[in-house]
């Protein structure tokens, strides 16, 4: 907080990046032996503008993104998303601090059209110096316009906390609980009757990470996650180890990069829709990603970014090879800051 009583610090800065890539898998089709999937080239551009407001005992800061994506021989997979995040807070003492969080996404194009959002009030403990804890209470609301069905609302609620041995090394804890109404029945179990009823999933995980900031920067985190549902196949259950890692290169470069491994069990031996596999891959797939990073003025940064992304599907039917999800992208960028 500012030292003088009364005075308010006004910061902000935006960012545009924008190049061509390449998708190896431009429609994010599952594929099996007898289909392969279609690439193509594409134009990307992401512009963000963020801004913080903070006086003596209150901080207000937000940030907006647009990104849009044109393909050069499949114009029914252009995309462009707008989302926002915004937050309020208010220190009470210098343990205890009370805000209000918000964010909203809305992506279109390539028949994957949603709209997500999420509001919540949180309080922060903040003991000591190396302890950050914060807990989140809300609602949710997921829109997916091709589908409608799978649509869904309800509360939300999560709980974190930070602790920092020292300037390098600290560890994290994280839990969320969001029981899900979905705009749809469930799917009647094929061995019995099944009433009419409306489709509720309860979605709980949990989360641990360890994270290093000295030459280089490392993180390492375990999520599980527990999507229970009433209606038969589609509950769900997930492993996801992750690692994020940053380093400092000769002449000025900079690599990033950060993988993850996602191990998925579908206990009714059904999976959920293709669909929603593949809207967001970085959270619904095993990836790698990679960021070669050059300064070559101070507002302006070369880079070269590849992803990969894999995900694999029991097919319904018995004896039937399963549905393999691969995507590979790369792209040539100039990043502008101001």
């Amino acid at each position: 907080m500012p030292a003088i009583a009364g005075a308010v610090d006004l910061r902000g800065a935006s960012r545009l990046w924008l190049g061509p890539g390449y998708d190896t898998n431009a429609r994010r089709d599952f594929v099996t032996s007898a289909s392969s999937p279609q690439a193509d080239g594409f134009l990307y551009a992401l512009g963000t503008v963020d801004g913080v407001i903070e006086g003596e005992r209150f901080r207000l800061s937000g940030t907006y993104d647009v990104a849009a994506r044109k393909f050069f021989v499949l114009p029914d997979e252009d995309t462009i998303v707008n989302a926002f995040t915004g937050e309020f807070l208010f220190g009470l003492s210098q343990m205890f601090s009370l805000g209000l969080s918000g964010s909203a996404r809305d992506r279109r194009g390539a028949n994957r059209d949603y709209t997500s959002l999420l509001g919540q009030a949180f309080v922060d403990f903040n003991p000591t110096g190396n302890l950050d804890v914060r807990a989140r209470f809300g609602a949710t609301r997921f829109l997916f316009w091709p589908r409608f069905g799978y649509s869904f609302s309800g509360p939300t609620g999560d709980l974190s906390a930070r602790y920092r041995f020292d300037r390098r090394h600290s560890v994290s804890l994280s839990g969320s609980y969001n029981p899900r109404t979905y705009n749809a029945n469930v799917n009647p179990r094929p061995d019995e009757e099944t009433p009419v009823l409306r489709r509720f999933d309860p979605f709980f995980s949990v989360g641990v990470g360890y994270s290093y900031r000295g030459p280089f920067h490392l993180t390492l985190g375990y999520a599980y996650l527990d999507q229970t549902s009433n209606s038969y196949g589609e509950t769900m259950r997930r492993h996801r180890l992750s690692a994020t890692a940053g380093f400092r290169l000769p002449a000025k470069f900079t690599l990033l990069t950060t993988g993850a491994l996602q191990l998925t069990s579908f206990p009714d031996g059904i999976f959920l829709s293709p669909d929603l596999q593949v809207v967001e891959d970085d959270e619904n797939s095993s990836t790698l990603t990679l960021k070669l990073v050059r300064p070559v003025h101070p507002h302006v940064d070369l880079d070269i970014r590849y992803a990969l992304y894999v995900n694999v599907l029991p097919q319904q039917t018995a004896g039937r090879e399963p549905l393999v999800y691969v995507r590979n992208v790369f792209s040539l960028g100039v990043t502008i800051s101001f």
